[in-house]
């Protein structure tokens, strides 16, 4: 079975058109969504249902419009929800004259972004990449155990470069990112994936799609096509047997993801990530987090880990199809 993301969609019956089709399309983009439309009853309120909904849900979305404002069902739906616990909020305006209008406490808990006609598409696919980006947040608190180090430039150190991170691995190295182009650009790590395989160690690589990353960086897009070739290249390499240990995952939850993880399985596994807010950094500016198995707790990384494994399943896009697609 895949698991996806699953948003419960806020918004006023006065909306109801608007609101079909962005249904649609999020579920086009593999969201499941959870609205009164069809799962509940009219008028059937705030009730415990609504409430299970809300709290069973990765993200909550909210249509806000004038008429949102002025119901007190939405507006306690969207209060509700800034009190649960590890859901994500995307309340989206239809207008500059709806912001202005949001009462000043909710501005204060939560950022508000904007989806029309002249943006829908790409206001779409940012909801649908938090949707997915959703699911990497651990529902439960977890101990970190000692401490997680963290800083800029941390590929740069000693016993932390993408050469010794090779070299340490014994089992599989997992690389997610929008486009991976540090470690594809660089003809000694491309040697030293190939090699890993060979040695009949498991390489995994989670990359965006350029339906997601163009919109929010036409030239990361142009860098994911020129991955998709160096991945073809590396697998070209690779015999029949071994290409089965090279696998390649396009995902629209990758775009705003930045991890590794080395022998995620063993007692020693180590992972590299950098939070999603670090992202928009030069990448000797970015902060880096290290969360190591035996330093830190073990649960910390399963969390982190089976959030970023969900990328792999069905629904991804192979390398093939990347490359057959239209840029």
């Amino acid at each position: 079975m895949v698991l996806r993301p699953r948003a419960f969609v806020s918004y006023s019956r006065k909306n109801e058109d608007f609101i079909r089709q962005i249904r649609s399309d999020l579920f086009a983009s593999e969201v499941d969504c959870w609205i009164d439309i069809a799962d509940i009853l009219a008028g059937e309120r705030l009730n415990p249902a609504i409430e299970a909904a809300i709290t069973g849900s990765s993200l909550f979305f909210a249509y806000v419009t004038p008429e949102y404002l002025r119901s007190k069902w939405c507006m306690a739906e969207i209060r509700y929800a800034l009190g649960v616990p590890g859901i994500s909020l995307a309340p989206y305006v239809d207008s500059q004259e709806t912001l202005d209008a949001i009462p000043e406490d909710l501005l204060d808990e939560v950022a508000f972004g904007r989806i029309g006609p002249d943006n829908y598409q790409r206001s779409l696919l940012e909801i649908a990449g938090r949707a997915w980006s959703s699911l990497q947040a651990s529902r439960r608190l977890v101990p970190s155990g000692d401490h997680i180090l963290a800083g800029p430039a941390i590929f740069d150190t000693d016993g932390y470069s993408r050469a010794d991170l090779i070299e340490r691995t014994r089992e599989e190295l997992v690389l997610a990112g929008p486009n991976l182009r540090s470690w594809m650009s660089d003809e000694d790590s491309k040697r030293g994936l190939v090699g890993l395989v060979k040695r009949g160690v498991r390489v995994t690589l989670i990359l965006a799609t350029y339906d997601t990353l163009r919109p929010i960086s036409p030239e990361g897009a142009i860098h994911l096509r020129e991955s998709a070739k160096d991945i073809r290249e590396m697998l070209d390499q690779l015999d029949a047997g071994q290409r089965r240990l090279m696998t390649a995952h396009f995902h629209l939850g990758a775009t705003t993801l930045s991890a590794t993880f080395v022998d995620p399985r063993s007692p020693d596994g180590i992972l590299f990530f950098s939070p999603r807010w670090a992202i928009q950094f030069l990448p000797q500016d970015r902060l880096t987090c290290v969360i190591d198995k035996k330093v830190n707790s073990p649960a910390l990384y399963k969390a982190l880990y089976n959030g970023v494994l969900l990328m792999t399943q069905g629904d991804a896009k192979t390398v093939d199809e990347m490359l057959a697609a239209r840029r």
